[in-house]
């Protein structure tokens, strides 16, 4: 049966009667209760330490200033760890791969295994030593603020990156690279990405939970609408193939840690239809000056996070947003005519050699460069780029051949005629190109059409 315990300290002459009278009774909790908060305490703290993902947004406008080592040295300390349960326990191969551009490498799911297992022997052993604690109220009162907070600025990282619009931005190459060449990533980030105004919503989703998860009194209500949000957001990662499962997953189980307090009222509100009691969570301290303090300090660690997030990705948008600077050539140009080594190449789509167009543009979140090439049979070729404006040349290097570079002169008769003169892999070429009108793709035509007397159908308009 439950007992009430009287966990007051003594007076020290200056609490009012009010507080007095209002001073929170804590309630034993039971075996279950406690040892999952065990469990939830070590297995939280593991990911926290562990997941640079956690840590760079916290670091607001700093974490742009660190060096890239900053990015990696958490999965640097555990590797010995991770390589030795790989190795002995699971006996997979699961190394760390360097540059880290997924969360869902073998490493990391080592990695969750390994706090999962060592998660349940602490939590076993801290069961046994501390058996007859009644309650962790004040412990998890911390632990519940730290972890809405993360959950908060993970949610404005991801939210304001689509509020810009930049997380998920169209590149060029994907209005002319076939569509069964695009990997499921590539169909999800061309599907969101075709339609600013719908990312944009999706960033203010994000941003609306972050928003509430700061405030203690909307806390819930931003919990809920985060375990929505991420939930959806797991399922396009888990269909779409897009490598931050394993991130997402966890972002889940913090917002259903945040709710678990509220649970019962929950379900009698939504499933049984019944009245429910005032939350009995309590305040961090019992001083109400204390308490205003708290929360003042959580609103400016929330302002702290979207400060942060706004600066960062406004400055990002002034670079390489829609409205920002374009480099020289920008467009898709066709390549009318083509001579490799002075011999002209017609365009047949068995010459692994020919360019049929060159695409100049902005840079994209998983673009490797700016300058990409089409060739005949459709594939695309991505190139880091170097332009000298003043010499009308550029500098190609492709990130996949190191010992691949090219350099081009280039001449525009016109604005939309072009000539490229210089050599590419240690061959000359000459090209003459036209540039193409981006409005004449029907995928650019992404405004709202409130008045529309059947479905949109681009062949329809060829005809």
């Amino acid at each position: 049966m439950t007992r009430i315990l009287d966990t007051a300290e003594p007076s020290s002459g200056q609490e009012t009667a009010e507080e007095a009278s209002t001073r929170p009774s804590v309630t034993s909790w039971n075996l279950a209760t406690r040892i999952a908060f065990r469990f939830c305490l070590v297995y939280v703290g593991l990911f926290f330490l562990t997941e640079m993902r956690i840590l760079f947004p916290l670091l607001g406008v700093f974490g742009k200033d660190l060096p890239p080592s900053a990015y990696v040295w958490q999965y640097h300390t555990v590797r010995p760890v991770v390589g030795w349960v790989a190795d002995n326990v699971l006996h997979v191969d699961a190394p760390l791969i360097e540059p880290v551009q997924s969360g869902d490498q073998a490493f990391f799911w080592v990695l969750a295994f390994t706090w999962l297992v060592l998660g349940a022997v602490v939590t076993v052993i801290w069961s046994l030593v501390d058996r007859h604690r009644p309650n962790y109220t004040t412990l998890h009162k911390w632990l519940h603020l730290v972890v809405r907070l993360c959950l908060a600025s993970q949610l404005f990282a991801f939210g304001f990156a689509k509020l810009f619009p930049l997380q998920m931005s169209l590149p060029l190459t994907r209005l002319v690279e076939p569509f069964g060449d695009f990997s499921m990533l590539n169909v999800l980030w061309s599907q969101v990405g075709s339609s600013p105004q719908y990312e944009i919503l999706l960033g203010c989703a994000e941003v609306t939970a972050g928003l509430l998860l700061v405030v203690p009194r909307t806390a819930m209500l931003g919990a809920l609408l985060a375990s929505v949000e991420l939930t959806q957001v797991l399922i396009i990662n888990i269909t779409y193939q897009v490598p931050l499962k394993i991130f997402t997953f966890h972002l889940i189980l913090l917002s259903l840690f945040v709710l678990a307090p509220h649970a019962v009222r929950l379900v009698k509100f939504f499933v049984t239809d019944r009245a429910v009691e005032a939350p009995t969570q309590p305040p961090l301290f019992r001083a109400r000056r204390a308490t205003h303090i708290a929360l003042a300090a959580q609103i400016l660690i929330g302002s702290w996070f979207v400060g942060s997030q706004v600066h960062g990705n406004w400055d990002l948008w002034d670079q390489i947003g829609s409205s920002g600077p374009k480099p020289p050539l920008y467009g898709i140009w066709d390549v009318t005519a083509f001579s490799l080594d002075g011999r002209d190449q017609p365009p047949l789509t068995s010459d692994a050699e020919r360019w049929n167009r060159l695409i100049v543009d902005t840079t994209h979140t998983y673009q490797p460069g700016p300058v990409s090439s089409q060739r005949m049979d459709g594939s695309i070729v991505d190139y880091m780029a170097s332009f000298d404006v003043p010499r009308h040349t550029v500098t190609l290097l492709r990130p996949d051949d190191p010992r691949w570079s090219g350099q081009l002169s280039f001449d525009q008769s016109s604005a939309d005629r072009l000539t490229l003169t210089g050599q590419l892999g240690g061959k000359k070429v000459q090209m003459q190109l036209e540039k193409v009108d981006l409005s004449s793709f029907p995928i650019t035509r992404n405004g709202v059409e409130w008045v529309q007397d059947g479905p949109y159908q681009p062949r329809l308009e060829l005809r």
